[in-house]
């Protein structure tokens, strides 16, 4: 009988290795097998290109002019944010309207000239927690307003001065938005319907392309870089990527353009993607006018911005100007002051404006009116019933109906009434500046919307207090009004001539 014997070479740890640098250089046995596979891959297929070593641009900054009006906002220095949505009367904080009025009211007890005791120079309608003092004491805002009629000298407010003039208000109480005109070079920069909140690039239009300079741009030069971000293919072959990072993890979605561009960038020699950064500043409008690359060899070359399209671009301005916001990247926001619904209710055929946050504090919620009283039997046996006009409607609930003003459809702010008692009662009227026209003066209609302001699932408007920084360090504070969409508008169950069950008197 014979025996066998396969022998099988197994790889195996020296344990008695006490070097582990060795280890960690991971070297190749076979490095020519590596290449060979390169080689079949085709790897090593290239071009008898070069790279660029050095690149010269020439840039102009035209810079952006504050609004007519509100000079004291440049866009240079204070956020984009804050130049559109300020408006009148921001400036007066609580605190300031509360100091200030205890100032005055000091010195005019002691100059012998005691203030009026008039009900609109207190202090009221304050946000909550400062509510507690409403009428306590002189509102500093009011006596700064009434100062020349009760001959208030301004020393008497403190060392700090609202701002003269005051904030332009840039908000349009009919579309709910902001609009503005900004103004570079001659070239009219155009704001239409900012929803408040960040503001860049995109946000205007031009009316024209900037002006050519009258003299040229100092020249620059500098190195470029290739392009970098995680998980981006390294240049060299020996080169390993992160492994954290799962390329393969962003699918090619055509609904979004820069997911495609990202796989692009991918998957065609992303290592030949070089950039290099532009000096600019912010509230400019920043011109390329001249780039030169020059390669490896020696030879230059003149770069032109694409014609067919571009991922940063401002619609009017020529392709190689670019506009650059000075923006509040992380404000401090505060509690939302005002909170209002706006939506158009179909079985209705109304539009409702519901106010359901005011000066900071909610509004008790009354959406549904209270169930119908079971039916009661009077004396006789039968039930007793009353008639109602219409179901009730909960306050803070305001109609707006379609008019035409000025030869324009729009919706205009009514007053509901309750029916349920003998005589007609107005319900209250709206008190968030968010349901007011400024320009109405009180007079019908105090408010109106465009029908296009309004969507179908309904708009949200809220209003806030944000704290952010100017380019020069100081504090910039303002109050922004915001519009969001709604997943669903608000909706009341109206009827009219009903007979409802009331228990016998």
């Amino acid at each position: 009988m014979a025996l066998v014997f396969d022998s099988v070479r197994r790889l195996e740890a020296d344990p008695w290795q006490t070097d582990l640098a060795l280890g960690f250089r991971a070297e190749v046995a076979d490095p020519a097998w590596l290449l060979g596979r390169q080689w079949q891959l085709g790897e090593h297929r290239g071009e008898d290109a070069s790279s660029p070593v050095r690149v010269t641009y020439r840039a102009r900054l035209t810079p952006i002019d504050p609004i007519a009006g509100q000079t004291h906002l440049d866009p240079r220095t204070t956020p984009a944010e804050a130049v559109v949505e300020s408006e009148p009367g921001q400036w007066w904080t609580p605190g300031r309207r509360v100091s200030a009025g205890r100032a005055v009211a000091a010195a005019a007890a002691g100059a012998g000239t005691p203030l009026p005791a008039e009900e609109g120079l207190l202090l009221a309608a304050l946000p909550v927690p400062y509510d507690v003092l409403d009428g306590t004491g002189y509102d500093g805002r009011a006596l700064w307003r009434e100062r020349a009629r009760l001959g208030l000298p301004d020393p008497w407010f403190g060392p700090d001065r609202a701002p003269d003039p005051e904030p332009a208000d840039l908000w349009d109480s009919a579309e709910l938005t902001h609009g503005a005109d900004f103004h570079a070079g001659g070239v009219t920069l155009a704001l239409r319907r900012h929803d408040g909140g960040d503001l860049d690039w995109y946000s205007v239009d031009a009316t024209a392309p900037l002006p050519p300079p009258a003299e040229p741009a100092p020249e620059r030069s500098l190195y470029p870089g290739r392009v970098r971000f995680r998980g981006a293919p390294l240049p060299r072959w020996w080169q390993i990527e992160d492994a954290a990072v799962d390329v393969g993890g962003y699918p090619p979605d055509r609904a979004h353009f820069a997911t495609l561009l990202l796989v692009d960038l991918l998957v065609n020699q992303s290592d030949d993607w070089f950039s290099f950064p532009v000096q600019a500043r912010a509230g400019h409008v920043v011109t390329l006018d001249e780039v030169v690359v020059l390669d490896s060899f020696g030879d230059p070359w003149t770069l032109e911005a694409p014609t067919d399209w571009s991922m940063f671009a401002t619609d009017g301005l020529d392709r190689s100007s670019l506009v650059v916001w000075g923006t509040a990247a992380t404000p401090l926001v505060g509690p939302v002051l005002d909170e209002v619904v706006i939506g158009v209710d179909e079985d209705a055929n109304l539009v409702w404006a519901v106010e359901q946050r005011l000066r900071g504090r909610a509004v008790p919620s009354d959406d549904d009116p209270p169930p119908e009283p079971p039916a009661h039997l009077d004396a006789t046996g039968r039930a007793g019933f009353a008639y109602r006009p219409m179901t009730r409607v909960p306050p803070r609930w305001h109609p707006y109906v379609v008019e035409e003003v000025a030869g324009r459809r729009r919706f205009v702010q009514g007053r509901a009434a309750d029916l349920s008692g003998p005589t007609a009662v107005l319900l209250p009227e709206a008190e968030s500046d968010l349901l007011v026209d400024p320009a109405s003066g009180g007079v019908h209609p105090t408010h109106q919307l465009e029908p296009a302001a309004v969507p179908q699932d309904g708009v949200r408007v809220e209003r806030r207090a944000v704290l952010a920084r100017a380019t020069d360090g100081s504090p910039v504070l303002w109050t922004q009004r915001r519009r969001q969409p709604l997943l669903t508008p608000p909706a009341l169950r109206l009827r009219f001539d009903t007979v409802e069950a009331v228990p016998p008197a």
